[in-house]
């Protein structure tokens, strides 16, 4: 018995010890990495979840044919060196991103040379076209040396090529970063940034928190776009729903107001309406985390004023914030849109069982008068029986006294048939009164 004991208690913590490990990996799972001179930061992001191992196939086969030991389908990340750059895998929840990482160019001030030119590009950019997996959002982060002298908006918007620059000091330094928020013509979102003499540990963690960002901006406007996709409908269930509540407050005025083919139409529109809710809330809970983490991001970049330049927190608040606050207000209407039905319902059931309370106590009414009825009917029944009997038994015994001396005796025919007609009429209503008493009987047992 000790021996199973320990067994168990070996087991238990050996599964704790597992757990433990577990969670602390998962803390250092997406390490930052040192990123020293100019280059840049390519990312590609694929909506598909971490347990889909067809991404991580394709990666893999891709690093045996160019040498490298493929990743363990346990990791959540790796960063393989692969010579000229580098490539990064990071699994998420709904996502799976690929990266390549150029970094040690020289570059004194602007951005290199081939900056954001994907034609003259050594990176394996058409390979990941062919991932077996739909692409979401695909980011070109440069990096450079310091910011030029000339720089303006102007400049910016055409190396960007954006409709809108949305750009910034961080870091507590002259260094510069420029976000555009749109997407070129190679299908990327251009970021720029300007190193002035930051640290290489320091650029690592900057560049994470800015592909991050960008990645959780476009992650989060999911939720805007099942809003779109799903707010006509919502918008007919809520024009629908108030209809129907008139109609119910009309119709509990009425002494005989009628509710079941309300209470119908309304229990389509709580189906109409869970359907809304199981495609979307999921969707919406995400973009809320996804905004939040975006704007840690924005927070970790210690961000500062840059002199001619929109900013980021601007730019996103003007434009991004109203999307958000549109995606609170449609769960918000989602759920009082629920309350509203469900009260609705409660209304019609206490309607509809009001009337069916009414319509038995009807039944009742009913069902008593025509008892009363026969009974009396019964009764009426009882008697004329007693009569008819009588009348033949009376005959019966006329009949009888025919054959009997009767003059001798003294007595006159009509007087014996007169004398027992009360005799045959008691008897009759004791037979009658006994036959009723052993049904009653009967139907007590």
């Amino acid at each position: 018995m000790m021996t199973e004991n320990t067994d168990v208690t070996a087991d238990s913590a050996g599964q704790t010890a597992a757990l433990r490990q577990t969670l602390s990996d998962e803390m250092h799972a997406r390490a930052f990495n040192d990123f020293e001179g100019a280059g840049r930061f390519v990312r590609f992001v694929f909506l598909t979840d971490d347990a889909d191992g067809s991404v991580l196939d394709y990666v893999n086969a891709f690093l045996v044919a160019n040498g490298a030991t493929p990743i363990d389908p346990g990791w959540k990340f790796q960063r393989i060196e692969l010579g000229a750059f580098a490539l990064r895998l990071e699994k998420h929840t709904e996502f799976v991103s690929i990266s390549f990482i150029e970094h040690g160019h020289k570059a004194g001030t602007g951005l290199l040379p081939n900056a954001f030119d994907a034609a003259s590009s050594t990176l394996p950019l058409a390979w990941v076209g062919g991932a077996p997996a739909p692409l979401f959002h695909a980011i070109w982060l440069e990096i450079g040396g310091g910011p030029p002298r000339s720089n303006t908006p102007e400049r910016m918007l055409e190396v960007m090529q954006a409709r809108s620059v949305a750009s910034n000091l961080f870091g507590d330094s002259a260094s510069q970063i420029h976000f555009a928020f749109d997407i070129d013509d190679n299908g990327f979102s251009r970021i720029a940034l300007y190193n002035d003499g930051i640290a290489p540990n320091r650029m690592g963690r900057t560049i994470q928190r800015i592909v991050e960002l960008e990645t959780y901006r476009l992650l989060a406007m999911l939720g805007f776009a099942a809003l779109r996709e799903n707010g006509a409908s919502l918008g007919r269930i809520e024009t629908t729903v108030a209809g129907l509540t008139t109609d119910l407050a009309a119709q509990i005025k009425q002494p005989d107001g009628q509710v079941q083919q309300l209470l119908t139409v309304l229990s389509a529109q709580a189906a109409d309406l869970e359907e809304i809710y199981s495609r979307t809330s999921y969707r919406l809970a995400a973009s809320k985390a996804y905004e939040a983490i975006m704007n840690d991001r924005i927070s970790g970049l210690r961000l500062a004023r840059l002199k001619g330049f929109q900013g980021i927190r601007g730019f996103l608040g003007r434009r991004m914030t109203p999307a958000m606050d549109s995606c609170r207000a449609f769960s918000e209407r989602l759920a009082r849109l629920s309350e509203r039905i469900t009260r609705a319902g409660d209304l019609m059931r206490t309607q509809t069982e009001m009337i069916i309370q009414r319509q038995n106590r009807n039944l009742l009414r009913s069902m008593n008068s025509r008892a009363r009825q026969q009974l009396r009917l019964q009764q009426t029944v009882e008697r004329l029986s007693i009569a008819a009997v009588t009348y033949y038994g009376v005959g019966l015994v006329g009949y009888l006294a025919q054959v009997l001396p009767l003059e001798q005796w003294g007595w006159h025919l009509t007087l014996v048939k007169a004398a027992a007609v009360p005799v045959i009429a008691f008897l009759v209503w004791l037979t009658i009164r006994g036959v009723k008493a052993a049904i009653e009987s009967d139907d007590d047992v």
